[in-house]
C-alpha cells in the first residue's frame, strides 16, 4: 500500500509540473491577485472536571480561556491559490517534519481543471467528517471524542477532485508522519510516511456521506506498528433539522496501545434564525472500558458574524476508569462566544 501511494504522489507531481508548463489560456481574471482575509476569536467559560484528575479538585471551578484565536488569508491568481492560517492560542513549538504549532495551514496549490486541484504544504489530512469541518462552524463548543483518533494536520501533497461524477468527490494524499495527532507520537521524516484518502457523495443539502482511511507508519517510534484509522460519516438536512452520524475506528494507537472506536449521533433544530437547540451522544470503547458523553446544547446566533454556544456534557459509562483517547470523564459546563470576519 505504501509503494502505491508513493508512486501515485510522483505521478501527481509530474502532472502538476506539466500543467504549470502548459501555455496559459486567456481568462477574464488574467493575472489579477485576489486576496480574502478572515479571522475569528472564540472566548470560553467552563466549569467541571472534564479530563482532569478527579482528585485535583482545585481545578474544578469556573475558569475563562479561549479555544481559537485565528487569522489568515486565502489568495488566488489565475489557477494558482494559497492559504495561510495561524492560531495565536497555540504554543510556538513544532513537531518533527512540521511547522510550528501556531501555523495551522500553510498551503499552495494549482487548479488542474474544473474538477481537480493539487496542493502542497501543511493542512488537514482527509480523514474524519466532523474534523474536516471548519472550527468556526461547529455544532458544539468542542470537537468531540472522534477528534482524538484522526490523523490531524501534516505536511504533504494532496490531490482533490470535486463532482467527478454524479455527486462524487475525492481527496488522496501522502504526508510526513502525523505527529500532531494525539494517537501518533512516532515516525521519522524521510523514513516513515503517512497517507490518507476519502470518497464523498453529495446530493444537495439532503445528504452528504463519506468514507475515509489513513495510516501513519511507526506510530510509536522505530519498529512499532503503523496507526490505522477508518472513518464513516453522514449528514442530512431535512427542513430546519440537521442530523449527523459518524463512526471512527483507530488501530494500533501510538503503535503499541491497541484499538479504540468512537461513534456519535447528532440532532439539531433551527427554531428560528436565532436559536438552535442541539443534542449529541458519543460513545467510546477502548480495551474493557466504555465512556459516554452526551452534549446538551443551545446555539444562539446574534447575527451572521457572532454566536454564543452553551453546552452541558453528561459523562456516563466507566468514567474514571477510562484510559482511552479523548472524552470528558465528569459532567462539564462549556460556553463559547465567537466573533468572526
Amino acid at each position: 500500500m505504501r509503494k502505491i501511494f508513493v508512486f501515485m504522489s510522483f505521478i501527481v507531481a509530474a502532472v502538476f509540473t506539466a500543467a504549470l508548463a502548459m501555455p496559459k489560456a486567456a481568462s477574464a481574471d488574467g493575472d489579477e491577485l485576489k486576496v480574502k482575509w478572515f479571522g475569528y476569536i472564540q472566548s470560553t467559560a467552563e466549569q467541571g472536571d472534564g479530563l482532569m484528575d478527579v482528585e485535583n479538585a482545585e481545578n474544578n471551578g469556573f475558569r475563562f480561556g479561549a479555544d481559537r484565536i485565528r487569522i489568515g488569508y486565502k489568495a488566488k491568481m489565475g489557477k494558482a491559490f494559497s492559504k495561510l492560517q495561524v492560531d495565536f492560542n497555540k504554543a510556538d513549538s513544532g513537531n518533527s517534519g512540521l511547522l510550528p504549532q501556531i501555523i495551522k495551514d500553510a498551503e499552495v496549490g494549482y487548479k488542474l481543471h474544473s474538477a481537480a486541484s493539487i496542493k502542497m504544504g501543511i493542512f488537514k489530512t482527509p480523514v474524519g467528517m466532523d474534523f474536516n469541518g471548519s472550527g468556526a462552524k461547529l455544532d458544539i463548543t468542542k470537537r468531540g471524542m472522534e477528534k482524538s483518533l484522526v490523523l490531524e494536520r501534516s505536511t504533504g501533497l494532496m490531490l482533490s477532485g470535486r463532482q467527478i461524477g454524479p455527486g462524487l468527490s475525492y481527496d488522496i494524499g501522502v504526508f510526513n508522519p502525523t505527529t500532531r495527532s494525539s494517537v501518533v507520537n512516532g515516525g521519522t521524516v524521510g523514513d516513515s510516511i503517512a497517507y490518507a484518502g476519502r470518497i464523498m457523495y453529495d446530493r444537495g443539502k439532503t445528504i452528504h456521506a463519506e468514507v475515509s482511511y489513513g495510516e501513519s507508519e511507526q506510530a510509536g517510534g522505530t519498529g512499532t506498528d503503523a496507526y490505522k484509522v477508518l472513518d464513516i460519516g453522514a449528514i442530512s438536512h431535512v427542513g430546519n433539522a440537521t442530523l449527523k452520524a459518524e463512526y471512527i475506528s483507530g488501530e494500533n494507537i501510538e503503535g503499541t496501545r491497541g484499538d479504540q472506536t468512537v461513534w456519535f449521533v447528532h440532532a439539531g433544530y433551527n427554531v428560528n434564525s436565532t436559536f438552535e437547540p442541539v443534542v449529541r451522544y458519543y460513545q467510546g470503547d477502548y480495551q474493557d472500558s466504555t465512556l459516554g458523553n452526551t452534549f446538551l446544547g443551545l446555539n444562539v446566533f446574534f447575527n451572521s458574524a457572532s454566536r454564543l454556544q452553551l453546552n452541558y456534557v453528561l459523562a456516563s459509562g466507566d468514567k474514571w476508569d477510562w484510559t482511552g483517547a479523548g472524552g470528558y470523564k465528569d459532567n462539564t459546563f462549556l460556553a463559547q462566544y465567537q466573533l468572526l470576519f
